[in-house]
Order: structure tokens, then sequence, then C-alpha cells
């Protein structure tokens, strides 16, 4: 990323006459550049390569500019110094500066492939148990109605066989699963009540269009 370095302290020294180039100008070009040079590191390094800051603590305090990573695996940066228990969530303390700390030149090269995507969601969630197993999908004990009688499946005409289809409750499966996503049992309560919710959500972002899962716990 050579083209796109930029350090604010160099090009202050550089746009400044030599003669002028002394150390009470230069911190005072310094300290009026530094915004842009944080927005520059927060871009070209903290969501292009990614940073893992400590993880929030409801006992320590924070301190302007700290930066952290909450549940939700965002990075929140502090605005005003606080207490002991005050969440992130609180935007008059905090406000994200990124929503994943993975970084976005390893988030691109996630897919569907069942190692890469065991990787991702190992290292998304910070863990190392969940693991996937491709299912076999029985498609055959299915019965469909077209508009003739070409793409439509067979209705016999005795009624003992048109139960097997035509029964107020269907006699074939009614969810299939492409592949079970396995997530040990303890992790999978530390996530809470929406665990599966979190899970899904993240799977879904790599999931291929038409393929469905299941989570289970082991």
């Amino acid at each position: 990323m050579a083209l796109y370095d930029y350090d604010t302290e160099v090009v202050s020294e550089q746009l400044t006459p030599p003669t002028l180039r002394e150390s009470k100008f230069l911190a005072w070009l310094y300290v009026l550049s530094k915004p842009i040079q944080n927005l520059w590191s927060l871009i070209f390094e903290d969501y292009k390569d990614g940073n893992i800051y400590t993880d929030y603590s409801v006992i320590a305090t924070y301190a302007v500019q700290d930066r952290i990573r909450w549940t939700d695996k965002a990075i929140y940066e502090c605005i005003v110094v606080t207490t002991a228990g005050i969440l992130p969530s609180n935007t008059t303390y905090f406000v994200k500066v990124n929503d994943v700390f993975i970084g976005s030149n390893e988030r691109v090269k996630y897919s569907a492939q069942k190692l890469l995507f065991e990787f991702a969601l190992n290292k998304f969630f910070i863990t190392s148990g969940i693991y996937i197993t491709n299912n076999f999908v029985d498609t055959g004990n299915v019965f469909i109605m077209d508009t003739d009688s070409e793409e439509s499946s067979v209705m016999p005409l005795d009624s003992l066989y048109q139960e097997d289809y035509m029964d107020l409750t269907a006699t074939y499966a009614t969810a299939i699963y492409d592949y079970t996503i396995f997530v040990p049992v303890a992790f999978h309560t530390s996530l809470g009540t929406n665990a599966d919710g979190l899970i899904a959500n993240f799977a879904n972002k790599y999931n291929l269009e038409g393929m469905q899962f299941e989570i289970d716990t082991y």
C-alpha cells in the first residue's frame, strides 16, 4: 500500500519553507493535521488490516482514544473518560469506529468452502471448536405440483397412496439442511439466548445462495 502511505508529520515538514521549520511551528502543524492522520490510520490500518484490541471489561475505566472490542466484535473508541461499568453502547462515552475487528483484506478472502468457512467462524467468534459437516439431502421423497403433468409428480388413483401426499400433515421432510454448523455447547451458552441468531447472521454472509444450514451443539 505504498501508494497510499501518508504521514502528516512528513507532509507538514515538506510543505513548510526551510526557514520556518522550527520545532514550535512544526508542532503546531502536527496538531492541526492529527485528525487527518487518525482518519488515515483508521481506514488503511484498522479497517484494511484489522486490529485485535483488548476486549471490553466491565470493571475497567477508559481514557479518551482508548479502543476496545465489544461482544458484537466491533471496535469502539472512548470519547469521554469513563468510570467502570459504562457500556460501549453508551454513545455519550463511546463511538463505533469499525463494525468488525477483522480487516477487510482478510474478509474478502472468506468463502463457503468448508475449511475456509470453519476458519472464518472460529476467527470471528474467537474460539476453536466450531466445525461443519456436509449432509446428504434426499430430494426424492417430495411431491411436486406444476402447470402440466410432465413436470409434476405422479398422483396415484388409489386413495391409499394419495394419503402420502394429500393428508393434512405432510409425510415427507419439510426442513432439509445441506450442512450443519456444530458449536461447543459451553460456547453456545456463553453467547446468550440469541446464540443461533448471532451465528447465523455471520454465516449468512458467506452461505451460498440456495443452501440451507442448521446450527447444532455438541
